[in-house]
């Protein structure tokens, strides 16, 4: 009986667990789109660092550094929507599609505006990989990127 009890409490733990890594993942995906479309500001840009499942040291770098440029250097757009920041794993079986909509390779970080909902245009800005080891280098070449989007 003791034995059946402890199974019993194991797996109720166990599918707890699942519920609160399912929820916080959608709550993760959401942070980033909250401002998109409809509740967000008529004209904004998207920026979003993709990934895979697998990353490697200096794939996680790409995605603090891009992290830190938009968030450091577009406090006040960030918090109006007109810049919005999220990271998306696109081995996620409903995140697959933007492999083909972006035509990754790689991990990458992808630049896109919309207006009314709907993206516009997009820039995959590959030069993340040739600064990656100059974090001034790196934010510059971000920063310049989404002010130029920010102007037109």
């Amino acid at each position: 009986m003791k034995l059946i009890k402890q199974y019993i409490y194991s797996l109720i733990f166990f599918i707890l667990i699942l519920f609160v890594i399912t929820v916080s993942n959608v709550s993760a995906d959401m942070v980033g789109t909250s401002k998109i479309g409809a509740k967000g500001p008529s004209h904004n840009i998207v920026v979003t660092y993709f990934h895979n499942t697998f990353r490697c040291p200096t794939c996680h770098r790409i995605e603090e550094l891009s992290s830190q440029a938009v968030n450091l250097n577009f406090e006040d757009e960030m918090k109006s929507g007109k810049v919005v920041w999220r990271v998306i794993n696109v081995d996620e079986p409903e995140k697959k599609h933007y492999i083909k909509d972006y035509q990754l390779y790689t991990k990458s970080l992808i630049i896109s505006e919309m207006r009314g909902g709907k993206e516009v245009r997009w820039k995959n800005l590959e030069k993340v990989w040739t600064f990656v080891r100059s974090k001034e280098k790196f934010d510059k070449y971000v920063k310049t990127e989404i002010k130029e989007w920010l102007k037109e």
